[in-house]
């Protein structure tokens, strides 16, 4: 798979996305439910980990598997217009990355980064006309902030033992959770259908997507090397490592139930 080809039809979804959106936002038939908006989503999704080094790698280095994950939570929102109004999530979503390489005996080795998130996204929302359509086009446009609250690492490489003793000259060895950053934040955007059940009770599939404008691992991260007894400090990462950018999309699936204010 292409992923840097993955990553440029990513950003040009979210253009297009935001021209939808607009596109809806600007009709001037849009008739919706005003009031407080309260529900539940469910986002099978893949993501994805993208960086330079690792898409430019020889295949027996670093191969990437397509990786799927699952983000679910809360939502909240209010209209303040007819058709205009804000939406906000709280996402517990588990992603990070599948990749594959050879390890020095030859042998296919699969590895998996999985990162757990804690993701508050704030939308502006934009629907057509609700009084007497019971299918309604809805875009969701927003920037989120996401909080990494746990990280693992796998490999099912039995040429060597991942939890071996580390050197007697290796100290502060950093944590998987240590490796990674703590926060993240970028742009999100989803679009598509709400049908609706009863008069303030509304099922909702969307396509959604985000995209990370921050480095998703922690460049900082380092340990202490002795050598005849003066510490030396050694980055876990090399100085010349490129961004790491989290992506992730999939199709989102809710409830939503309107207090209307009329």
């Amino acid at each position: 798979m292409n992923v840097f080809k993955l990553e440029i039809d990513m950003k040009g979804y979210f253009r297009a996305l935001l021209a939808v959106t607009l596109m809806i936002g600007a009709m001037g038939s849009l008739q919706a439910q005003k009031g407080i908006k309260i529900g539940v989503v469910a986002l099978p999704q893949t993501s994805w980990m993208l960086n330079s080094d690792d898409m430019e790698a020889p295949q027996d280095q670093f191969s990437y598997k397509t990786t799927f994950g699952m983000a679910a939570g809360p939502s909240f929102g209010y209209n303040f217009t007819d058709g205009f109004g804000f939406r906000m999530n709280f996402l517990f979503s588990s992603q990070g990355q599948r990749y594959k390489n050879l390890n020095s005996e030859g042998t296919e080795v699969n590895h998996f980064r999985r990162l757990s998130y804690f993701k508050v996204p704030l939308f502006l929302s934009f629907n057509t006309r609700t009084d007497y359509a019971k299918l309604i086009f809805s875009a969701n446009l927003g920037f989120q902030a996401s909080v990494l609250t746990r990280a693992k690492y796998t490999n099912d490489d039995e040429s060597y033992t991942p939890d071996e003793a580390l050197l007697d000259n290796v100290t502060n060895y950093p944590t998987t959770y240590q490796r990674y950053a703590p926060f993240d934040f970028g742009p999100t955007a989803s679009i598509g259908l709400d049908i609706k059940l009863t008069y303030n009770m509304m099922a909702n599939i969307h396509l959604r997507g985000d995209y990370s404008l921050a480095d998703a691992e922690n460049k900082n991260a380092a340990y202490k090397f002795w050598s005849a007894g003066v510490p030396d400090d050694v980055r876990y990462y090399p100085e010349s490592r490129p961004v790491t950018t989290n992506l992730t999309g999939g199709i989102m699936f809710g409830l939503t139930y309107t207090i209307t204010s009329y």
